[in-house]
């Protein structure tokens, strides 16, 4: 009788264990399956932002280190690139003579070479033109704020200045504004205003603020309208009440013997 009475307590025992186990793997199978959504929503999170009314999915990486080279250049003006990178292109990686990949051509040509111990992108024919890869083949992936650079080559020698030019493309992808840099001569521009009406003026006095024979750093901000315009980290221009660009592409006039050479480019952004 004592021996059925102990056996009858030993499977009680044995099954209020098997129970209780049961109910700890439920509660982590659920735990993991809560970590898996959790771990898919972060990775969702950025994605799919609400770009000038259109959806556009932007990549951004925020960056955690600026180069050596730009860092007095930062220090001097007010100029301060967005954090959140979602173009960047400083050449690495691609074949010399070949047409720089993270672009597309629209005119011209452009090709990808060596000058010094650094691959820039070479104009290498008249009123080249070329529209950096952002988000697909998209016309309309600027946001509300961004900010945009580049290193051009300024020659240095009298006769040779070259042309860089900065076309402005509704979300359409139809021409609207400009910014053209001759090195050594002038910063000008021709701008859509809100309202539509045309904005047009010029900066003349670069050789306070540009190196010859040497790189030197392009940079404008936009700040929903505001558009900002640098040299070598000095201000040139405040224009308001511009209209935003759905896009943007680069060039330049281009004739034999000039050097039309750029790097280092870089669009970004905030994050939301």
């Amino acid at each position: 009788m004592k021996k059925t009475m102990m056996a009858l307590l030993c499977l009680a025992v044995l099954a209020m264990i098997v129970a209780c186990t049961g109910k700890k793997t439920d509660k982590e199978d659920a735990g993991q399956e809560s970590n898996v959504e959790s771990t898919e929503n972060t990775e969702n999170e950025g994605e799919g932002q609400e770009v000038n009314g259109e959806k556009a999915e932007l990549t951004l990486t925020v960056d955690s280190v600026i180069p050596e080279n730009m860092k007095g250049i930062y220090a001097k003006g007010d100029f301060k690139p967005c954090p959140a990178a979602f173009f960047k292109d400083n050449l690495a990686g691609e074949k010399v003579g070949e047409f720089p990949s993270k672009w597309s051509l629209t005119n011209g040509s452009a090709e990808v070479a060596k000058f010094g111990d650094r691959n820039v992108i070479k104009l290498a024919n008249n009123d080249a033109r070329l529209l950096p890869k952002v988000v697909g083949e998209s016309k309309n992936y600027l946001p509300e704020v961004f900010t945009m650079e580049f290193e051009y080559y300024c020659n240095g020698e009298e006769d040779f200045n070259a042309c860089y030019h900065l076309f402005f493309y509704d979300g359409d992808g139809n021409e609207m504004s400009e910014v053209r840099v001759a090195t050594e001569d002038n910063v000008d521009w021709n701008l859509l205003k809100k309202n539509d009406e045309n904005v047009s003026g010029s900066y003349s006095q670069m050789g306070e603020v540009e190196k010859k024979n040497s790189w030197n750093h392009f940079a404008m901000s936009f700040d929903k309208g505001t558009l900002k315009i640098y040299i070598n980290g000095t201000r040139i221009v405040s224009l308001p009440d511009i209209k935003a660009p759905g896009s943007i592409g680069m060039g330049g006039e281009g004739w034999e013997d000039h050097r039309y050479l750029f790097t280092n480019v870089r669009m970004g952004t905030v994050l939301k």
